[in-house]
């Protein structure tokens, strides 16, 4: 959690969302992000400047406290505070500066560093393919983190059998958790999230997917039925 008031004093923005990118730490930006609007119906150009810079930097999620909690337009700041993160979002895919900083990996053991070559080869893959989504199968959440650590343009779909781990990945950039019991065959797996998935409309026969597996540690790359 790192509060605005804090971090001008100490270190500069990009270099603390690096630093847990870095780490694989889930970073929020908070504290005063719209401060002004606790009084008044609109940003000053200086906190949207703020809100702007936090996600360019590819923070994982920004938090308004005093502007909702005690706030006299509450719902006014989470509109701005929507508005230009999604604005920002697209300005920096058009101007092709979404491309994975070169981070320092945090494997402790030859299968971990497995995994992290499967994630950032997985995010290159989809963004040079133009991949409609990432489906990851996970057990722990690990492999969830270290795809959403790179940032690909792409939605990613984590499927995990706990339910503790669904919630924790929901904090994270880019992901969008189920919990979902596993079998042994992957191709039952991916059949019955291609169901779900389609039922909910968040994705359509002919799309491209990428799929990882912690289980298995592997990657395919396949159209949905």
């Amino acid at each position: 959690m790192v509060a605005t008031l804090d971090m001008g004093a100490q270190v500069p923005l990009e270099q603390i969302v690096q630093l847990c990118r870095q780490l694989n730490k889930p970073v929020i930006v908070a504290s005063q992000l719209l401060e002004s609007m606790v009084e008044y119906p609109t940003p000053t150009r200086a906190e949207v400047a703020d809100v702007s810079e936090a996600v360019r930097q590819r923070a994982d999620a920004l938090m308004l406290s005093g502007e909702s909690a005690m706030g006299r337009y509450p719902e006014k700041a989470l509109s701005v505070l929507r508005s230009v993160s999604l604005r920002i979002e697209k300005w920096w895919r058009e101007e092709k500066r979404h491309e994975a900083l070169e981070l320092q990996g945090v494997s402790s053991s030859f299968s971990d560093k497995i995994s992290e070559e499967i994630c950032n080869s997985a995010a290159k893959m989809a963004n040079g393919l133009g991949a409609d989504a990432v489906f990851v199968f996970t057990k722990t959440g690990h492999m969830a983190s270290l795809l959403s650590r790179c940032r690909p343009d792409c939605p990613v779909f984590a499927f995990t059998t706990s339910t503790s781990v669904r919630r924790r990945l929901n904090l994270q950039w880019g992901l969008i958790p189920f919990r979902l019991s596993f079998s042994d065959d992957m191709e039952s797996n991916l059949n019955r999230t291609f169901s779900l998935l389609k039922a909910r409309g968040m994705i359509q026969s002919g799309d491209l997917v990428i799929a990882l597996s912690d289980m298995l540690q592997s990657i395919q790359v396949m159209n949905v039925p």
